[in-house]
């Protein structure tokens, strides 16, 4: 089984994350992106079936402060950067999945990695601060339902809890962080 389906994912604000910024810069809340997913399910179990997979997410956002307005005597400076955070996790699941070969729903959990990467420009210097590989936990669950032999259309809800990490100098710690996706598409037999 083949997944592809449009994503949105919350975005870590805790300031570990991120790059300093003065006060009063708009931080992306949420990213909007890619799922990509394949499973197989190699054992029944009673009513279920055992399924084994893996989903990458990719999923981006940026922002910008309204941009500075001039008049013929003055030139207002900007001092409010433009922001842009970038997320990406893989996320190998093992799935519980009930119905029948025309539908199902399924709940699933795994541990995986995730990296967010957030840049400040537009002001002075280009400024990038990236997490690393952080270990993540992600749980949750989601349905197929297919129109004909090949094609599904399908949504998935997923939990990403990111382990809290002591990081080298000069990063710091990455607290314990909760992150939600949803994502919704098609899914290929």
């Amino acid at each position: 089984m083949l997944d592809v389906r449009g994503t949105t994912v919350g975005l870590p604000q805790d300031t570990s994350f991120l790059t300093p910024v003065p006060s009063g810069t708009v931080i992306p809340a949420r990213a909007f992106g890619l799922d990509i997913g394949a499973h197989v399910y190699p054992l029944r179990l009673g009513a279920a079936r055992l399924g084994l997979g893996a989903n990458l997410l990719w999923a981006r956002r940026a922002t910008s402060p309204p941009t500075p307005t001039s008049t013929s005597t003055t030139t207002v400076t900007r001092t409010i950067p433009d922001v842009l955070a970038e997320l990406r996790t893989l996320a190998p699941q093992v799935s519980v999945n009930f119905g029948t070969r025309d539908g199902w729903s399924y709940l699933s959990a795994g541990l995986g990695v995730m990296e967010v990467d957030v840049t400040r420009s537009g002001v002075g210097t280009r400024v990038s601060r990236d997490s690393g590989r952080l270990r993540s936990i992600n749980v949750g669950g989601g349905a197929r339902w297919f129109g004909n032999d090949h094609l599904a259309f399908g949504f998935d809800v997923r939990f990403h809890v990111i382990q809290a990490e002591a990081r080298p100098v000069p990063l710091a710690q990455t607290p314990r962080t909760t992150l939600v996706s949803a994502s919704a598409g098609i899914s290929l037999r």
